[in-house]
């Protein structure tokens, strides 16, 4: 990283695996600013927009159909080119209609994949990473796009921890469901060797207390497996709660 004409620039080189550019084409690319999703899990959308889906040319460009208000994400306009895309964001392109959600590929942890079903555009899974007691005897759930909830000790959805994800509508702005990370559950795995892999969950262990938590899963094409619990996105149970690829 470094300052450039006053503004803070990323070297190429040294930019995060998310991020799907050329190393070696130029010297500079587009730093992520704060947001909900940290720097080493996003891209900013300038990138997303020029380098991934090839929407714009230039950065000029990118600039232009942000300050028009073509780009929204999670239903909200958004006009900074440097704000972090993540996993699980809705992001629609308002001329053309397109809409397409960030998914883990097999290369690259983050990836647009369009999205057909009208159903599907307003649906929004997300994982909780953090569960706390607040002020007044409520519960707060931080989910891993920065989100709180705060959810009240007698609702049925004060029993979730973290792991588990709830499905969120984000054209009310309401948790309509809740997917436990349990045996039987279907897990999207969003790191490893494995990730992007959708798999049913048999068990979840923990064999060592100073090792992280483990989940053992199975797929047809893989058989039996096992990846840390951080990898692990329950998105379903019979099927994904939303379509994946």
């Amino acid at each position: 990283m470094a300052r450039k004409g006053g503004r803070t620039k990323l070297k190429r080189l040294a930019a995060p695996i998310t991020y799907k550019v050329p190393r070696k084409t130029g010297t500079w690319v587009i730093k992520t600013s704060p947001g909900p999703h940290p720097s080493w899990r996003a891209i900013p959308i300038g990138v997303l927009l020029r380098d991934v889906l090839g929407i714009a040319k230039t950065l000029r460009e990118v600039k232009y159909i942000l300050r028009k208000g073509y780009v929204h994400v999670d239903g909200r306009l958004i006009t900074n080119y440097k704000f972090p895309i993540g996993l699980m964001d809705i992001i629609e392109m308002i001329p053309t209609g397109e809409v397409y959600r960030i998914l883990p590929a097999k290369k690259y942890i983050i990836h647009p994949y369009r999205i057909v079903d009208e159903r599907d555009k307003t649906l929004k899974p997300l994982r909780i990473e953090r569960k706390m007691m607040v002020r007044g005897g409520v519960l707060q759930f931080t989910t891993h796009d920065s989100r709180n909830f705060l959810i009240k000790q007698d609702d049925k959805l004060s029993m979730l921890k973290p792991g588990d994800s709830l499905v969120y509508d984000i054209k009310n702005k309401k948790i309509i469901d809740s997917i436990r990370l349990e045996s039987g559950a279907l897990a999207l795995i969003t790191g490893g060797s494995k990730i992007s892999t959708v798999a049913k969950i048999l068990e979840v262990r923990k064999p060592d207390p100073l090792k992280p938590r483990l989940v053992r899963l199975h797929t047809n094409e893989y058989g039996v497996f096992e990846t840390v619990f951080d990898y692990i996105f329950p998105i379903g149970t019979e099927e994904p709660i939303v379509k994946l690829y």
